[in-house]
Parts: C-alpha cells; structure tokens; sequence
C-alpha cells in the first residue's frame, strides 16, 4: 500500500516470525512515535525507521519465543471464529423462531397457542427521555443513573458515564425508568437496546420500553433487534433520523403467549451466556499476550 514500509528480516540473524512481535512490542513502539513527524498527520519514513534500535536473543530463543507467541495467536483466532459462528447461528435461529419455522411446547410437550397479531405498544408503555441544563451543577453527579445513546453495546446495562440528581429530574424531560425497561435508541442511531440493570433516565435519543407484566423483555429485545431495519424505515428527519414514539406504538408483531415468549428469551440467553463467555476468554488471552510481550521485550 502507499503508507506501507515493507521490511524483510535477515534470515541469518532472524527467525521467521520474530521479528513481527519484535516490531510489536512497546520498546519499539516508542521508538517509531518519537521518530515520526509531520503536522497534520503523523509518519516516518524508511530512513529515519532504520534508525531504531532493536535488542534481540539468539535464533533459537527467537524460535521458542516466535512458536509461543504464534500458539497463543491461533487460540485467539480459534476463540474469535468459536465467537463468530455462535453470532451467526444465533442470527440463523432467531429468523427460524420469529418466522415461527421453529415453535417450543410447554414443558408437558403441548403445542402453544398460535401467535396474535398485536401492535408494540400493547405489550409495553413508551416513555422518551431528557437532559438537565447542563450549566446547572445542582442538576448533575446525583443518584439518577442517565445514559446516552453511545452507552448502549451490549445486553445490559447498568452504571451511565454520568449521573443526575433527584433535581435534575424533576426539571427536566427526563423520567425515571424502572429495572427492566429496554433503552432504545431512537436519534440518529436508531434500533440500539439493552436492559436496565437499576432504576435509570436516558437523554432524549431514546424511547424506552417499560414492559408490562405480561410480556418479556428479553424476547423483545431480541425482537427489537431482529427488526432493526423496520425501525429505521419508519425514521425521519432531515438533519437526522429519528423514530417517533407513536410509531414505535404502532408497529405490527406477531405475539406469542407470555410462556412461550420465556422459553424463548431463555434459549436465546443460553446462546448469548456462550457468546459472553467466550468474549471474556479473548479478552483474557489478548490481556495474557500483552503482559507476557511486556516482559519479555524490555
């Protein structure tokens, strides 16, 4: 590529794929940043890269440490497809149940009742949110968990980037959600959810769901997440999109009872308790590298 150095290690003083975690490590990292320049954008040239200094043992401790670190790299990789193909396969059934190509039975193998034909807001009540003037410190840093649609990756949440207070609330647009309601984005990016781990209040980029008793809310938030693209084909707005509330209401679903929509939610919990599992198994391995390469490349 244009910005691209290509280096070629000396075989005879280098073992294949050491010098790859050689480059890699935070020595010589360091020595790369104070070497680059320019002002606008950062680079350096061949020239000044060839002024680096690089410490490094004999070749057959480059061959132990190249197979280590390559052992550790392949478990990664084999972690991350184990985590894509969870995704996938959970992306695959969940088309086959909202389809209703696969059905649950009771836990006496009965058959469900056949799915009714309902409108969102029957099964939960939407409420939008609000933000506190921001030049009033005795509005901020309360109790009140409140989060913005950036805050939104994952399942659940719980802890926000910044609090409000009791005040805050009370003269603002933002209302006090309770445990359980499904966060969802509604400006500019539309159609991220998650659940409310505590009693929180959002910022106006959303309309929340405060499910009733007789529906679930992880079912409706796999749902929600299913039919993201209706979401936003029922946005507007020239500067941006966003999504109404009363069109949120009014979009049509096909609704199976309260105890089949559970059996549901928890085989799709399963599924995503394996994906989480899995993400934390990458994260300790790429941690795991990291301190080792910090060790062993002082």
């Amino acid at each position: 590529g244009l910005h691209t150095l290509l280096a070629r290690p000396e075989k005879s003083i280098m073992a294949i794929g050491f010098a790859g975690y050689l480059m890699k490590s935070g020595n010589v990292k360091l020595q790369i940043q104070r070497e680059a320049q320019g002002t606008k954008v950062l680079s350096i040239t061949s020239g000044r890269l060839s002024k680096i200094e690089l410490i490094f043992p004999a070749l057959p401790e480059q061959q132990k440490i190249a197979s280590f670190f390559t052992a550790i790299d392949q478990k990664i990789s084999q972690l991350k497809r184990k985590k894509t193909l969870l995704e996938q396969y959970k992306k695959g059934v969940m088309q086959k149940i909202f389809s209703q190509e696969i059905r649950f039975k009771d836990d006496n193998g009965q058959e469900f009742p056949k799915w009714e034909k309902k409108k969102l807001g029957m099964l939960c009540k939407i409420v939008g949110g609000g933000t506190p003037y921001t030049n009033i410190m005795e509005y901020w840093n309360g109790e009140i968990q409140w989060f913005t649609p950036t805050e939104i990756k994952s399942n659940y949440v719980s802890n926000s980037e910044r609090t409000i207070s009791e005040l805050g609330l009370k003269k603002s647009s933002a209302k006090k959600l309770p445990v359980g309601t499904i966060l969802l984005t509604t400006r500019a990016t539309i159609g991220d959810c998650a659940i409310a781990e505590k009693e929180c209040a959002t910022n106006q980029g959303f309309q929340s769901l405060i499910v009733n008793p007789d529906a679930n809310n992880y079912f409706l938030l796999n749902w929600l997440r299913m039919y993201k693209k209706e979401l936003i084909r029922r946005a507007n707005g020239s500067t941006f999109l966003e999504i109404s509330k009363y069109e949120i209401e009014n979009i049509p679903l096909l609704s199976p009872s309260f105890h089949e929509q559970t059996k549901i939610a928890n085989f799709l919990s399963a599924i995503d308790d394996k994906i989480n599992h899995t993400q934390k198994q990458i994260e300790k391995a790429e941690v795991w590298k990291k301190g080792l390469m910090q060790q062993m490349f002082v």
